[in-house]
């Protein structure tokens, strides 16, 4: 017989039968953005999960694809806000959309933008890649990267997660994909 885990409890992130369920939900872009180092005022993607919702937003992946050639090195991060009781002021707002295929997200809590002002700036919590550049040379800029959070970021009431780079701004579309889940 297998020892006890002494209070660690082991789960799986079973996607399928959440979306089945309607709790996993989507936002990108649909035009190219640039990206904001680490601020309140922010450019890029962002999904924020309004102070009070009642939900937590379990990350499952992310997208970026670049659509300029940068002009030095930069490099793509993940921001995450930290919990705040003052709205987020959504300039560019983007639909939230159920990842099942049924359209816009009347029933998510989270809201999307790749325009706005947060309450207070994000921190990098996940750097993710990046170009590099040749003095006096031509810079090499990946054109899709991905991945997959799998529950490792969680979105409390009253927080946001954001792309963000440092040196170099980062210009492309973002997506990023998450399910709602009760607090």
């Amino acid at each position: 017989m297998a020892a006890p885990t002494k209070g660690i409890k082991m789960s799986n992130l079973d996607i399928s039968s959440y979306n089945r369920q309607g709790k996993v939900f989507t936002a990108a872009n649909t035009a190219a953005v640039a990206t904001t180092a680490v601020a309140a005022t922010t450019t890029g993607l962002y999904v924020f999960n309004p102070f009070g919702s009642g939900k937590k937003l379990v990350m499952v992946d992310w997208g970026w694809a670049s659509s300029v050639v940068g002009t030095g090195v930069g490099n793509l991060g993940i921001a995450l806000m930290p919990q705040h009781q003052t709205a987020v002021t959504n300039t560019t707002p983007i639909i939230v959309q159920s990842a099942d295929g049924s359209g816009a997200a009347t029933k998510a809590v989270a809201r999307a933008g790749s325009s706005g002002t947060l309450p207070v700036a994000g921190v990098a919590v996940k750097w993710l890649g990046g170009n590099i550049w040749v003095t006096g040379g031509t810079g090499d800029h990946p054109y899709m990267l991905c991945g997959s959070f799998e529950g490792s970021i969680v979105v409390v009431p009253g927080s946001a997660i954001q792309f963000t780079h440092v040196t170099t701004v980062l210009t492309g579309l973002g997506s990023f994909t998450w399910i709602e889940l009760p607090e």
